[in-house]
């Protein structure tokens, strides 16, 4: 049995990307999987080894954590390793020198577009950082055996190297039951972190002027704050507003919990902000939306234009315009109709097209290729 070694220094040892899609989709697949991950506060026991390790306080303190990650990467003795954040290309390298096995970055994000909304960076340090991060890349990506991407805009950074495209889809497992008859027609949903380039202020005033007009509705928010700071600008605002008792903010959920919410709402929303990474990548809480029946609100951009038109599953939404996500929650307010139609469309488009199952045969398929090559 060929042993796999997954590492991520940030992500939730049991994220949903990481954890319940790729590692259990190797398991099934017949492969001997361990996890170097952050410590959880509860460890599960099932076939996939995870070995804790503890996460860095600070963001610019996670460069000086690669020697650990990777002596307990390495004690695994692997036959292929598979790390998931950008600082961990130094420990990819290395361990691709020091073990001859093959090693596979898989790139979450268009990092240098990333790296320009860092709030913990200076605005005179943004591009020098970006540049140096090139230069990383571009020296140690011929070394590593093969790249993971997502969206074909992030995967053009790739495509002179062993690379293979796999979209962060939704488990097909985890939405297997037909919620229509308990969607609330009042409920609108936000999944994700809860930060300003996302469009929570603009999205706060939005609902405030939508609530005026329907007063059954309510909005709950799900996932944790950026900040303290930010989280009492926000709750003031809808202090301010006086939707105090209809604006729940639940924080950060398990990922095998996040169904329990996605299964009462009716409108879903992603409002970010035209930021340059957000410009190229696609949240997985979009398809998460479609798998439920939600239907969905999303910024107008390219790509999130192209799934949405195409499923007919919602409107489309100018996120720096309060007035424009307003009118839209308007509208599938005042529809319920529309709203339940929009939602049966985005399911449907999962069940043939937007589900992990179409993901994992090409990861396990990359996988073969390389230690073929190997």
């Amino acid at each position: 049995m060929k042993k796999i070694c997954v590492i991520t220094s940030v992500h939730n040892a049991y994220d949903g990307r990481i954890y319940h899609k790729q590692c259990k989709s190797l398991v099934k697949a017949g492969y001997d999987v361990s996890l170097v991950a952050p410590k959880p506060e509860k460890m599960l026991e099932d076939s996939i080894r995870l070995i804790p390790i503890e996460k860095p306080k600070q963001e610019f303190k996670r460069f000086l954590h690669t020697f650990t990650v990777f002596k307990a990467a390495r004690k695994t003795n692997a036959d292929l390793y598979h790390f998931h954040d950008p600082e961990l290309i130094p420990v990819g390298v290395l361990l691709r020198i020091f073990t001859g096995k093959p090693v596979i970055f898989d790139a979450h994000e268009h990092y240098p577009n990333a790296i320009m909304s860092k709030k913990y960076l200076k605005r005179w340090m943004k591009k020098p950082v970006r540049f140096i991060y090139g230069t990383i890349e571009r020296i140690s990506l011929p070394i590593l055996s093969g790249v993971i991407y997502t969206t074909d805009e992030v995967g053009e950074r790739y495509q002179r190297y062993n690379s293979c495209k796999i979209e962060n889809y939704p488990l097909t497992e985890m939405f297997t039951l037909n919620h229509s008859a308990l969607k609330d027609p009042d409920m609108i949903l936000y999944l994700g972190g809860i930060t300003p380039i996302r469009g929570i202020e603009q999205l706060t005033e939005a609902f405030s002027s939508a609530a005026d007009e329907h007063s059954d509705a309510r909005f709950v928010f799900v996932g944790r704050f950026e900040s303290d700071a930010f989280e009492r600008k926000i709750k003031q605002k809808v202090k301010a507003y006086g939707l105090a008792d209809r604006v729940e903010f639940m924080g950060s959920v398990p990922y095998s919990e996040i169904e329990t919410y996605l299964s009462k709402a009716s409108i879903g929303i992603i409002p970010y902000l035209p930021e340059p990474n957000h410009l190229v990548c696609l949240p997985n809480k979009l398809f998460e939306y479609m798998a439920a029946g939600v239907a969905i609100l999303a910024s107008d951009f390219p790509h999130y234009r192209k799934v949405v038109e195409n499923s007919r599953s919602g409107l489309l939404i100018d996120p720096e315009k309060p007035e424009s996500i307003a009118d839209a929650l308007n509208v599938l307010l005042d529809n319920p109709e529309k709203t339940k139609d929009f939602g049966v469309n985005g399911r449907m488009s999962f069940e043939t097209t937007y589900n992990w199952e179409t993901e994992e045969k090409k990861l396990v398929s990359f996988y073969k290729k390389l230690l073929k090559q190997q």
